[in-house]
């Protein structure tokens, strides 16, 4: 019974060893038959390192062995950017129209807040102006009455009166710096004229300026950038005819109040020529200043020469209108003294 059961052992050891001692005919042989048909006819065939491969973008390749078939595996190990690029073509384009959508909202609640204060200006100033005099009032007034012992009435009406002066005064200080008196920019520039050896010495000594002026204010005001209050600055274009001892001219002058200062860009004088055209001296500015605003302060320049041509016209008419009135005061008082003839004449026949 032991030698039968033996013998089968050894066989089954020997079938097994043969099995792993052969793994090529594990394969199918149609790949080995093709491999070997390949390579007879193509030479010897190449060898490829066991030991892994590094690939270009972060891989690693690894040989496969015989008998597993020919080829390279390739294992990627560098992070992929589809998530980043996803991300971005999701996120993008919400996130640019919510900005867009609350910059317009943003800038139409200002254009709405501007264009109300616009329409209200006056009111609202006036409602500060009382909330700043009642404050003032009750904080001198308290003072006051821990210190001085004075008498209820006396004390309200006083301190009253005076919260109302320094506001009022306060208002009028706060316009002053922000607003321009066309009258004090006519002054300043008459007196830069008289005082210019230049103008004086074209034009003659003394200078006299004129009533007729004309000007134009642009700027000012308060508006809202991204809601914050900015004052804007104040300009004044002013054009006025001026006369010398020897010539006449006309003034152009360009005026800006910046920090509650007259700040002059432009003073310049036209003198007319009997020949040629006329000639512009500048005594602050050049011609580039002359066309800001499009030349601005040419327009000016049409009607105040036509009201000029039209003085002597107006003149004339003045002349011819105190003529008649005078005639018809003439003709009243000669038909007065003979209406009192004919009263005498006829008390005297009576």
């Amino acid at each position: 019974m032991s030698k039968p059961s033996s013998r089968i052992f050894e066989g089954l050891l020997r079938f097994h060893r043969s099995q792993i001692s052969k793994p090529s005919s594990r394969s199918p042989p149609s790949l080995s038959s093709a491999r070997r048909s390949y390579h007879s006819s193509n030479g010897p065939p190449p060898q490829f390192p066991s030991h892994p491969k590094t690939v270009p973008g972060g891989g690693v390749g690894r040989y496969s062995g015989p008998g597993m078939g020919l080829g390279m595996r390739f294992f990627s190990f560098k992070p992929s950017n589809f998530s980043k690029i996803d991300a971005k073509k999701v996120f993008d384009k919400p996130l640019s129209a919510a900005s867009s959508a609350f910059s317009w909202y943003q800038e139409a609640i200002g254009l709405q807040i501007e264009a109300f204060w616009k329409r209200n200006n006056l009111v609202l100033l006036g409602i500060g102006g009382v909330l700043v005099c009642a404050l003032l009032w009750r904080m001198m007034f308290g003072i006051a009455s821990t210190f001085i012992g004075l008498s209820e009435g006396i004390a309200k009406y006083g301190f009253l009166a005076l919260s109302t002066a320094i506001v009022a005064f306060a208002g009028l200080y706060i316009r002053s710096r922000f607003t321009i008196n066309p009258d004090k920019v006519y002054r300043i520039a008459m007196r830069k004229l008289n005082t210019s050896a230049g103008i004086l010495e074209v034009m003659g000594a003394p200078l006299s300026g004129s009533e007729l002026r004309a000007y134009i204010m642009s700027g000012g005001g308060v508006t809202l950038k991204k809601f914050k209050p900015t004052f804007r600055s104040k300009r004044c274009f002013l054009i006025f005819p001026v006369r010398g001892s020897e010539r006449k001219g006309l003034v152009n002058v360009e005026v800006k109040k910046k920090k509650g200062q007259y700040d002059m860009k432009l003073l310049a004088v036209d003198i007319p020529m009997a020949s040629g055209p006329d000639q512009r001296l500048f005594l602050i500015g050049d011609e580039e200043e002359y066309k800001v605003g499009g030349g601005l302060i040419a327009e000016l320049r049409d009607p105040v020469v036509k009201a000029m041509a039209a003085t002597e016209e107006f003149d004339n008419l003045d002349q011819i209108e105190e003529e008649e009135d005078a005639e018809q005061a003439l003709e009243e008082a000669e038909k007065r003294h003979r209406e009192e003839i004919e009263k005498l004449e006829k008390s005297g026949s009576q």
